[in-house]
């Protein structure tokens, strides 16, 4: 039986922690704190299958040396085992600051990781980018119109552009990788202060369902119900 290889950048507990109990997964979680993903995979480490596998890596998105770090790690775990990686999960995400600092994570630093990330992701493999509805512009032609985040927003409307472009990039290359955005919905989590309306665990289904696929449509933006408006 082969293994799925995941890496989930930012502290996706729930996702990893479905993702777990899967058989023959082998999931990548990255955090800014090595300390915070050690914790959390303690949390349930005892419902992960036996034939999978949870291992930490220490990345921060708006540290160079850091994604470069993770990367090494990455490869070289891969490497020993032989494998490639099937997934990788840009679920990491800045809420509030300046568009400065939005940008640097949500944008900058996922594209760095991505950039990383690529080379190691197997033909007909997935880049999954967790986005949000605050992404859609479509809602935002309508009055009344959604919450107004400029900087949170327009960074997952770009995130949004990069599936586009990356999807065909991949597309015109043969590789076989298809790019999604998912929207998870408004789960209750740090990022917005816990106001969410889901809980994480409900919106952590669709991610885990689309990084099990090994196939589906590219160049897609999708959430629980179906796809989504760009």
């Amino acid at each position: 039986m082969s293994i799925r290889t995941i890496f989930v950048s930012g502290l996706g507990m729930h996702a990893v922690h479905q993702l777990a109990t899967t058989p023959n997964v082998l999931v990548f979680m990255g955090s800014r704190k090595l300390a915070a993903a050690e914790e959390a995979r303690a949390k349930f480490v005892g419902d992960i299958h036996a034939s999978s596998s949870v291992v930490p890596v220490q990345l921060d998105l708006c540290d160079t040396e850091s994604i470069k770090n993770a990367h090494d790690s990455v490869a070289k775990i891969l490497k020993e085992k032989n494998l490639g990686l099937d997934v990788l999960v840009n679920n990491a995400a800045i809420s509030l600051g300046t568009f400065k600092e939005v940008y640097a994570g949500n944008i900058i630093g996922t594209a760095a990781l991505t950039e990383a990330m690529l080379p190691l992701i197997n033909k007909g493999g997935a880049i999954l980018n967790i986005s949000s509805a605050l992404g859609s512009l479509t809602p935002f032609t309508k009055r009344p119109p959604p919450p107004v985040y400029p900087a949170y927003n327009s960074s997952k409307a770009a995130l949004n552009s990069l599936t586009l472009q990356w999807a065909i990039q991949e597309e015109e290359k043969g590789s076989g990788i298809r790019v999604v955005s998912i929207c998870p919905g408004f789960n209750a989590t740090n990022l917005n202060h816990y106001t969410g309306t889901m809980q994480p665990s409900e919106g952590a289904k669709i991610i885990v369902k689309t990084a099990l696929e090994k196939e589906g449509k590219s160049a897609m933006f999708i959430h629980a119900g179906g796809e989504y408006p760009w």
